[in-house]
């Protein structure tokens, strides 16, 4: 059975993709290799540099082959490629940028002339990116050459392998499926439920098994020892209600914020919004 001619969207757009990181993963590394030298001695030659590894990744791809790494990767292939194509492939995606590089980009254009070429080359580039604009929308409508060079070349993409019948595990998109609606109802329910108004029902029938505490109401006082009956560490913004514990500003503003009224932690005492001071 022959490979089948079409190649979807979005395996095209990704194996542009795949090739794009290929290439920044070499750049990355090839960085990592002359970090130590001397600042500005290779920023100076680094677009020769960056089209040295795009030659290197296009000879042991394109160049020897019928497809880029990325396309490779996802099991696809130029249809209607040879090495002339091939070497035009390479100079149409490299001469460009080389060019911006070391004529648009460059900070050392003086003489008027080089202005006037600077400006040329930007109205050139302006030019083409409206074309591959142009040339996007009609990958989007065509499904095919989704890149500008591959319409100039007459090449487009096409499988390396033959169909075969996909299984699809329904299981899995089942527990997929019941997993993420696991996940929207948690995010949805949770901040519903008022965690402080069921400690505090807790607190108070846990209270009343152990029974009731003897309140006894002391001016609180804060010394190095004090900690939050909520959190357990040194008051922030410590505040008072009533009792002689002192609680961090938002624990206590967290309680009352649920309810008007709440047992204290530690003793026990019926705290209410109203009676909330400072130290």
């Amino acid at each position: 059975m022959p490979p089948s001619p079409y190649v979807s969207r979005i395996n095209q757009i990704d194996a542009q993709q795949l090739d794009h990181e290929i290439y920044e993963i070499f750049r990355t590394q090839s960085k990592q290799i002359t970090k130590d030298v001397r600042p500005g001695i290779i920023d100076k030659w680094q677009p020769e540099i960056d089209v040295f590894i795009k030659f290197l990744i296009w000879f042991y791809s394109l160049r020897k082959g019928d497809a880029t790494f990325g396309q490779q990767l996802l099991n696809l292939k130029y249809n209607g490629i040879n090495q002339r194509k091939a070497i035009i492939h390479f100079l149409l995606a490299n001469l460009p940028r080389y060019i911006q590089e070391r004529v648009i980009d460059s900070q050392y254009i003086i003489i008027s002339r080089d202005k006037k070429l600077k400006n040329y080359f930007e109205w050139t580039a302006n030019i083409i990116r409206i074309i591959e604009l142009v040339n996007l929308i009609l990958f989007l409508h065509r499904g095919t050459q989704p890149n500008l060079i591959e319409r100039l070349l007459g090449i487009s993409s096409q499988s390396s392998i033959t169909n075969r019948p996909r299984n699809i595990g329904y299981s899995y998109m089942t527990r997929e499926l019941l997993w993420h609606g696991l996940i929207e109802l948690f995010t949805i329910g949770l901040p519903m439920v008022n965690f402080y108004y069921i400690k505090q029902k807790w607190n108070q029938l846990w209270m009343k098994t152990r029974g009731e505490r003897k309140i006894v109401n002391i001016r609180p006082l804060l010394d190095l020892m004090t900690n939050c009956p909520h959190c357990y560490q040194r008051p922030i913004l410590p505040r008072h209600a009533g009792c002689r514990h002192i609680f961090c500003y938002y624990c206590l503003q967290a309680y009352f914020t649920a309810t008007d009224t709440f047992p204290c932690p530690e003793c026990g005492t019926n705290l209410h919004s109203c009676n909330m001071l400072s130290v």
